[in-house]
């Protein structure tokens, strides 16, 4: 997870893509509120206004780039970690140009999944309990990534320190709403992320908005999610509160992805009042906020029996791209469809992208003056 805060904009930028800039289109800055789910998207979604299409692209793509940025070799020196500096991330991963910049980077402790079901975590104290108390119930698996603490290394050559994700994006978020205080009636705070990365925004958001409540001058800033495939997070208590509190969550879903039906296959949201008589069952939970269904009607696809490939980022963002409305055919607007085949095969063969063919150059590896090959230091 990275931190992102939002770019200044000048009063006449408009972020669309280029095959849907129209001058018809009313400006970000000044629709930006209703991008962020002030009105629950009400009447922005079907059809789906191009300004919110390109924001959710937009957030999308930084969740993305936290997968291509992650190194995931066990035999490299920065397991772990991102492969880049904040200083040079968005520039090493062709992104220079995203007006954004990054503050902090947190990494959760995701050994902690093998403990979902059932047992809990041996540093999930009451403490944690009491935080989400009044009857509000999280899954284990993902309140243990949130509030178990992991080695976090302080710059590219200092000490590690063992803190939870939960304490840096607090104290992140915090020291940022300080250094934007005089701009806080411009001041909003989005969480993004894929999978178990959406499940753990939606709680970090919920969890920053509580403490945004707690401080009368900050009640009042927006907190959105643009959750993609997000699986089920708490009961229905954390749903209520969810909404309660304020906090936006718009959820794309592909309607053959696996993932956002659990937990609770049978006790959730679509089972109606069963479901509300039934809220106390450990096994009952909700989904949150307004869910956008993607449907796999994209002409660029192939038919797949590999069901794992339905919870592609790629495909998710691929899919919203050409995503126009619920009764629309696809309409194709510009994303690059090579990018689907990055880590699976699902382009139709007449496209000739070959399947998997995202991998990093040379395993990492850099040729230096003395023409030694080597594993290169975190740039500064």
């Amino acid at each position: 997870m990275a931190v992102f805060p939002l770019p200044q904009l000048e009063d006449n930028a408009v972020l669309l893509p280029s095959s849907q800039t129209n001058s018809t289109q009313p400006q970000l800055c000044d629709v930006w509120r209703d991008i962020q789910g002030a009105h629950n998207w009400n009447g922005l979604l079907d059809p789906m206004v191009p300004n919110l299409k390109a924001e959710a692209l937009r957030y999308g793509n930084l969740a993305q780039l936290c997968y291509d940025a992650f190194d995931g070799k066990s035999y490299s020196k920065n397991y772990g970690t991102c492969y880049h500096s904040k200083r040079y991330l968005f520039n090493k991963m062709g992104m220079s140009e995203s007006g954004y910049q990054v503050t902090k980077y947190v990494y959760a402790n995701t050994n902690l999944l093998n403990q979902v079901f059932g047992e809990k975590p041996k540093d999930q104290g009451k403490n944690q309990e009491h935080h989400f108390a009044d009857g509000v119930l999280i899954e284990r698996g993902f309140l243990s990534c949130y509030t178990s603490t992991v080695r976090h290394r302080q710059g590219a050559a200092g000490a590690t320190v063992n803190i939870s994700s939960r304490d840096l994006v607090v104290s992140e978020i915090e020291r940022l709403i300080q250094v934007y205080e005089k701009e806080m009636d411009n001041l909003s705070i989005t969480f993004t992320g894929h999978s178990l990365g959406a499940a753990l925004a939606t709680l970090s958001a919920y969890d920053i908005k509580q403490m945004l409540c707690a401080k009368h001058n900050f009640h009042q800033i927006p907190v959105t999610v643009f959750a993609f495939a997000s699986p089920r997070v708490g009961n229905p208590a954390f749903a209520k509160r969810v909404e309660e509190i304020g906090v936006k969550v718009l959820r794309f879903v592909n309607k053959r992805d696996l993932v956002p039906k659990v937990p609770g296959v049978c006790m959730n949201e679509n089972v109606g009042c069963l479901s509300k008589l039934l809220h106390w069952l450990p096994w009952t939970y909700f989904h949150v906020g307004v869910e956008l269904p993607l449907h796999n009607n994209s002409p660029f696809i192939q038919h797949t029996h590999n069901l794992a490939y339905f919870h592609n980022l790629e495909l998710y963002l691929h899919l919203l791209d050409g995503y126009v409305g619920s009764k629309q055919p696809f309409s194709w607007s510009g994303r690059d469809h090579a990018l689907v085949n990055k880590s699976c095969d699902l382009l139709r063969e007449k496209y000739e992208i070959p399947p998997k063919w995202w991998q990093e150059q040379n395993k990492g590896l850099v040729k230096g003056p003395d023409g030694k090959w080597t594993q290169p230091s975190e740039e500064e």
